[in-house]
């Protein structure tokens, strides 16, 4: 009798062992998922115009006699807002992990005078990097 009580035991010890292990491994993954690119929506940065205007031609330049030019400074959830504005000329969407919903960016759309060219760019506010670009 107390042997069958001794493995109970240890295979209830050993399940909570187990169950404890797994709560530890989603708690340190759910825990920060935003900790590269956090939340800075209460931060102030340079506006958008500007950034533009610091921009590497390299990087994003407008369209000489634009038919539209987009430039907005939006949170990381809204990029894909900004860019349907300009779905008529061609479909644009990014998306990415690691951004906190709330983290500001820069979203840039240009299309030629003709609208058949477009080019889009998303840009980290804080950091000033390029998060995606595209270009038909």
């Amino acid at each position: 009798m107390s042997k069958i009580a001794s493995i109970t035991l240890i295979t209830v010890l050993i399940s909570l062992f187990a169950l404890n292990l797994q709560g530890l491994a989603q708690f340190k993954t759910s825990e920060k998922p935003w900790s590269k690119y956090p939340d800075n929506s209460g931060m102030e940065f340079i506006d958008v115009d500007s950034f533009y205007e610091s921009l590497d031609k390299k990087q994003y330049v407008e369209f000489e006699n634009a038919k539209l030019n987009i430039r907005e400074k939006v949170s990381f959830k809204d990029i894909n807002k900004v860019l349907s504005k300009a779905d008529k000329y061609g479909k644009s969407r990014t998306g990415g992990e690691g951004y906190h919903p709330k983290r500001q960016v820069y979203v840039y759309i240009t299309v030629s005078q003709d609208g058949k060219k477009m080019k889009t760019a998303v840009f980290d506010v804080e950091k000033q990097r390029p998060i995606s670009a595209s270009s038909n």
